[in-house]
C-alpha cells in the first residue's frame, strides 16, 4: 500500500508511483479530507464549566513504581 496526501494547486496531477507497482492492478481513490476541529469553541466551553467544579489535584510530585505496581506477591 501506497499512501501520500498532497495539496493540489491545478485541477490536473501527475503520480509517481514506486517501480514495484509497474504491471500491477493499481487502484486510486481521491478524497478530500478536511481538517475540523474536534470540538467547537461552543463545546469547550461546556466541558471547561463542567470540569471546573471539581478540585485540581498536583500530580507534579507523583512518582510512578511500574515494578511495585505489578508486584502481586
Amino acid at each position: 500500500m501506497y499512501t501520500k496526501t498532497i495539496i493540489p494547486e491545478t485541477r490536473s496531477i501527475t503520480l509517481d508511483l514506486p517501480v514495484s507497482f509497474v504491471g500491477e492492478h493499481v487502484r486510486v481513490i481521491a478524497v478530500v479530507e478536511k481538517e475540523a476541529p474536534i470540538f467547537g469553541k461552543k463545546r469547550k466551553d461546556q466541558i471547561a464549566k463542567t470540569y471546573s467544579v471539581y478540585p485540581k489535584t498536583d500530580l507534579s510530585q507523583f512518582k510512578f513504581n511500574r515494578d511495585e505496581a505489578n508486584d502481586f506477591e
